[in-house]
């Protein structure tokens, strides 16, 4: 509504009336506007990390845009206690409890013009962990882990850790959502899908996956990066020995001194996609000259010559058919002894 009275204001010869105003109490209709419950819906609280994990420093920082927070007087609870007041106290951080340990947190905010608001929440960190396993191939009782190789199938697995009440949510209760850097894998994402499979990129790059885990009745939630680098597979020799078979706890590296008279050598093709072993081909040649009768075989028959000593090298080239990115050489040196 306007006053009766009016301002003047003369700007050169140009003659400016500007009412004044007379605010009324914020109403829309025959309703009257709660201010304290709309400000407190206003207050943005922003928190770093979204979703944080057990034990781990969390940042808030309040923003409100149509009041200074700054000149504001600002106090913290933390599960009920006070941990933190002053005037523009904008920001706070404090440390998550274990998982499936609840943290409360209350902020009251007075403005400068006396109008008082509060706003609340309440963090339950979960966890969940990331295990991948490659379809590579690596030779019997080999004690490493079967890498991941480029174009190579990958299986990952996400093990949730979600609490609520002292009560651990089984994992196929939950929704997983699986993506990387440019997509979401919907058709393996859902509720218990806790497994994705994935083959690798033709341009053999890094395999950058997150899972998205969430328990719709407890509100909880927690999310999980990997990086998993591709590998070049590799060839690997081993002996062959008439008496105690494959000996696959020494490798032959290198160089062979040949004390018999002849020797069986195994090339094994590590890291390439197990399902694809019948679609490799091998390639051997001695001292570079390629020995047909051997193409396509995994082991090798190689015969001193008679009263002669000195070296041969031995090469192979290993690659798979199905997959261009996946090859390998290897080369090893034979010394003849007398």
């Amino acid at each position: 509504m306007f006053s009766k009275y009016k301002f003047f204001l003369i700007i050169g010869a140009i003659l400016v009336v500007l009412p004044t105003i007379s605010f009324l109490p914020w109403q829309t209709g025959a309703q009257t506007i709660n201010i304290p419950f709309a400000l407190s819906n206003e207050l943005n609280v922003a928190i770093s990390p979204t979703y944080p994990s057990p034990n781990e420093n969390v940042f808030v920082t309040l923003t409100l845009y149509t009041d200074d927070l700054n000149s504001a007087d600002i106090t913290w609870y933390q599960n009920g206690k006070n941990v933190l007041s002053g005037k523009g106290e904008t920001k706070f951080n404090f440390k998550t409890g274990n998982i499936g340990e609840e943290t409360k947190i209350e902020i009251k905010i007075t403005l400068l013009s006396g109008v008082s608001f509060s706003k609340d929440f309440t963090l339950n960190p979960a966890g969940v962990d990331l295990v991948w396993e490659a379809n590579s191939y690596v030779p019997p009782f080999y004690k490493g882990k079967a890498l991941h190789s480029r174009q190579g199938v990958i299986k990952i697995v996400a093990t949730p850790d979600f609490v609520k009440n002292g009560k651990r949510v089984l994992p196929q209760n939950l929704v997983y959502e699986w993506s990387n850097d440019v997509e979401v894998y919907q058709s393996q994402s859902g509720y218990g899908k806790n497994v994705i499979v994935l083959s690798g990129s033709i341009l053999g790059k890094n395999e950058s996956i997150e899972v998205l885990v969430t328990d719709p009745v407890n509100n909880l939630v927690a999310r999980k990066f990997i990086d998993i680098v591709p590998v070049n597979p590799e060839i690997v020799f081993y002996e062959n020995s008439p008496y105690y078979g494959h000996i696959f706890d020494s490798a032959i590296t290198n160089s062979f001194n040949l004390k018999t008279g002849e020797v069986q050598v195994l090339a094994a093709p590590f890291y390439f996609t197990k399902n694809d072993s019948g679609l490799l081909k091998y390639e051997w040649q001695l001292n570079g000259q390629s020995v047909p009768n051997l193409f396509g075989s995994r082991t090798a028959v190689f015969k001193k010559p008679e009263d002669k000593t000195g070296r041969s090298t031995i090469s192979l080239r290993v690659e798979n058919a199905n997959r261009i990115l996946q090859q390998a050489d290897g080369k090893l040196t034979i010394n003849f002894e007398d």
